[in-house]
């Protein structure tokens, strides 16, 4: 019979090996579920956040880039106007306006250039300063009532080109035995011989109008003989794709829509002054377009240059400026030295109010909307609950035009910049 130790122990070493078997068991069923649950509640928070971090940080690096590449694109643009009519008229007095005649130009083949001016965009619009092939425009698309802008800025890159050598300047002679509206042939002093080379292109600065509203038209001519001595005269013939058929009376067309007056007659011609701008192959006078194109991925504002003297697009020099441009728009801010800028017009108004030869400031619009779309946002439910972007509202501009946002654009942000631009005034600056 056991003594009552050896039982003692015996209940000890039984609860021991209970207390061992129940530790040795792990987890129930259940428990394991509940561990799982919890461990995929907590990975999948930690994904959603991760998402939305990621989505947010990808809404503000691209915010952060349409800023960044806007601002760019202001930089290059206010570059481009501080030359703006720099040696509008070569070494001359400047020119208030500088005709073009180019059979290669779209039809009507004129186009009056300013030192900085703009044109209506829309897809199928040629722009008319761009000889062929030229520039046929594809934004705002077909059917759109959206509004964008191409800004077109007209100077010189340097003053390297401009000497008496190079671009030699002389008075026209008045002769009566000259009739240049009808023959083209420009007289001069045949003493000394008007330096003058032939297959270069020239300026013809001519006072048109009455005072005291008088302006200086200037005719972009080719010099298509050198200089030949007849009738007490040495002369130049202007023939070619750059001459009115018409002959200089073709130039005149163009006035009434230009703020010019008058027409364009032999007296008015033997009394102007001549420029050989030189050859066309080295000019550094260039005209440049700002315009949306469609082409890209998304809608991209570029930059193209033109060759002042040829209307061709110089090749292999076009610039995307920013991604994203939406809408481009230019107003003009007119006024006078005295009184400043007293009125904001779209180009159109600026040439019906006669007030080309005022415009002070440019003031350029840039709307933008992020690249990619973002699914929990829709304009629709927030700040453009009626899809439309109020840009007159936004910036106090009744020029401006609004913005209506398309279907396919209502999950994209939008981004509105503006800034304003003194107009460089060559005559001050630059005395003849």
């Amino acid at each position: 019979m056991p003594t009552p130790t050896l039982q003692a122990q015996r209940s000890r070493a039984a609860r021991f090996s209970t207390t061992s078997s129940a530790s040795e068991r792990g987890f129930t069923l259940v428990e394991l579920m509940v561990s799982v649950a919890i461990g995929l509640v907590l990975v999948v928070a930690v994904l959603y956040l991760q998402l939305k971090l990621t989505s947010q940080n990808v809404r503000t690096t691209d915010t952060a880039v349409r800023d960044n590449e806007a601002r760019a694109a202001m930089d290059v643009i206010t570059r481009d106007l501080s030359g703006g009519g720099f040696l509008h008229g070569g070494s001359n007095s400047s020119c208030y306006t500088v005709l073009h005649y180019n059979t290669a130009l779209p039809a009507p083949n004129y186009f009056a250039s300013f030192p900085v001016s703009s044109v209506a965009g829309g897809t199928g619009v040629a722009l008319p300063f761009v000889a062929t092939p030229g520039i046929t425009l594809n934004y705002p698309v077909a059917g759109s009532t959206n509004r964008s802008d191409v800004l077109v800025v007209r100077g010189t890159a340097d003053a390297t080109q401009f000497s008496a050598v190079l671009n030699p300047v002389a008075p026209a002679m008045d002769n009566t035995a000259f009739l240049p509206t009808a023959t083209t042939q420009m007289p001069f002093s045949p003493s000394p011989l008007p330096p003058f080379n032939a297959n270069d292109v020239g300026l013809v600065q001519v006072s048109v109008g009455t005072p005291p509203n008088a302006q200086l038209a200037c005719l972009r001519i080719p010099i298509t003989t050198a200089p030949v001595v007849a009738n007490g005269s040495a002369f130049i013939t202007s023939t070619g794709a750059l001459m009115p058929v018409a002959g200089y009376s073709g130039f005149a067309t163009q006035y009434a829509g230009i703020g010019l007056s008058g027409g364009i007659s032999d007296t008015l011609l033997r009394s102007s002054k001549v420029i050989d701008l030189g050859a066309a192959a080295t000019t550094n006078q260039f005209v440049y377009a700002y315009f949306v194109d469609n082409s890209y991925r998304w809608p991209t504002l570029v930059r193209a240059k033109i060759n002042a003297l040829t209307d061709l697009e110089v090749p292999n020099t076009r610039q995307e400026i920013a991604a994203g441009v939406v809408s481009f728009q230019v107003l003009f801010g007119v006024g006078s030295a005295t009184a400043g800028v007293t009125a904001y017009q779209t180009w159109p108004q600026v040439l019906a109010a006669g007030n080309a030869g005022n415009v002070l400031t440019v003031r350029v619009l840039i709307l933008q909307r992020s690249l990619y779309p973002d699914k929990d946002f829709n304009n629709a439910r927030s700040l453009y609950s009626t899809g439309i972007i109020p840009l007159p509202t936004q910036f106090n501009q009744a020029g401006y035009t609004n913005y209506t946002i398309p279907s396919q654009e209502l999950t994209n942000r939008f981004l509105a910049q503006e800034t304003e631009m003194t107009v460089r005034s060559a005559s001050p600056l630059w005395p003849k």
